[in-house]
């Protein structure tokens, strides 16, 4: 009993290092655009959620995104799309799966980093 305790306890610390190193090597924003809100969502005062994820290639610019969920379904998803082509990071510090969500309300989009 006393060996399975100490083989769980070193799984959750090699989990909590591997998180804090997830969160230090990623990429520093240089430009990160909010996307332009649609206007036929300010037009009809809809808000909405874009939860995605997205890779950051060696040059800083973002080689691949994919949305997670989209509510209301894929109303916001070009916006968000034209916005995150355009995000630079800084170079040479490659990364896969960065999360982030962009709420879109109506006073302006807010850009928030997923723990």
């Amino acid at each position: 009993m006393h060996k399975a305790l100490i083989v769980f306890a070193a799984l959750i610390l090699s989990a909590c290092s591997h998180l804090t190193e997830q969160n230090t090597n990623r990429p520093k924003p240089i430009s990160m655009d909010k996307p332009a809100y649609p206007i036929y969502a300010s037009k009809n005062g809809i808000s909405g959620v874009v939860r995605f994820r997205y890779d950051v290639d060696v040059q800083g610019k973002v080689s691949e995104m994919r949305v997670i969920k989209s509510v209301p379904d894929h109303l916001f998803d070009d916006a968000v799309i034209r916005a995150v082509a355009t995000w630079r990071f800084e170079q040479n510090k490659p990364a896969k799966d960065l999360p982030m969500t962009v709420y879109m309300k109506m006073a302006k989009p807010a850009l928030i980093v997923d723990p």
